[in-house]
C-alpha cells in the first residue's frame, strides 16, 4: 500500500471515530495561534543542502461555528548551501480559513487553504539579487485538541506553493510540505 493511501485510511479511521456533531474551533471568536513548524521542500536541487528546515507562523483567527478565518506571518528557513553561511527563508503573509470536518470528544478534525504573498530574504543580501513579491497558495488539515475552555493545541500539515528564489543563473523549488504544531489561546 503505497505511503499516501497509508496516511488517507489512518486520517480515515481517526475521524470516523470521533463522532458527535460539528464543534467550533475555540469556544471565544477571537484567538491568537503560534506554531512552529518543519519544511520538506518538494523538489531537490543540486544547488542547496536538501535538510529538513524549520521555521514559525503567528496568526489570529475569527470563529464562527465551523468555520474560522486566520490572518498571519511564516517565516521559514527553506534552503541552506553546504560549506556556505548563507540561509535562504520564506518570508510570507497570509490568509487562512479552516472548516471543522468532524468533531467530538475534545477533538476536532479541519481543512484548511491558504492563500497569501511573500518572498525568498537572504541572510547575507550582498549573495542575492533583491526579489520580489510574489503570490503563494495552499491546503492542508490537521487535528485541533481542546485542553481548556481558552487553550488548544493544533497539529496540523499542509502543502503549499510559495515564491521561489529567481535570478538570471537559477530558479530554485517552490513547493513545500509543512508539519506544524502550536497552542490557540481564545480572547
Amino acid at each position: 500500500m503505497r505511503m499516501s493511501a497509508r496516511i488517507g485510511v489512518a486520517v480515515a479511521a481517526l475521524v470516523s471515530g470521533l463522532g458527535g456533531s460539528a464543534a467550533a474551533q475555540s469556544a471565544q471568536r477571537f484567538s491568537l495561534q503560534a506554531s512552529g513548524a518543519v519544511l520538506f521542500a518538494t523538489r531537490a536541487d543540486p544547488l542547496y543542502d536538501s535538510k529538513t528546515r524549520l521555521g514559525f507562523e503567528g496568526q489570529a483567527r475569527y470563529t464562527f461555528g465551523r468555520f474560522s478565518l486566520g490572518a498571519g506571518y511564516q517565516r521559514s528557513t527553506v534552503f541552506a548551501f553546504a560549506n556556505n553561511p548563507l540561509t535562504m527563508a520564506l518570508s510570507f503573509g497570509f490568509v487562512e480559513p479552516r472548516y471543522v470536518a468532524l468533531a467530538g470528544g475534545g477533538v476536532a478534525f479541519y481543512l484548511a487553504g491558504r492563500i497569501g504573498a511573500g518572498k525568498i530574504v537572504c541572510s547575507i543580501s550582498s549573495d542575492c539579487p533583491p526579489q520580489k513579491t510574489k503570490l503563494g497558495f495552499g491546503g492542508g488539515g490537521g487535528l485541533l485538541f481542546r485542553l481548556s475552555s481558552r487553550l488548544s493545541a493544533d497539529l496540523g500539515g499542509q502543502f503549499f506553493q510559495a515564491p521561489a528564489l529567481s535570478s538570471s543563473t537559477s530558479s530554485l523549488s517552490s513547493g513545500y510540505a509543512m508539519l506544524r504544531a502550536g497552542l490557540g489561546l481564545g480572547l
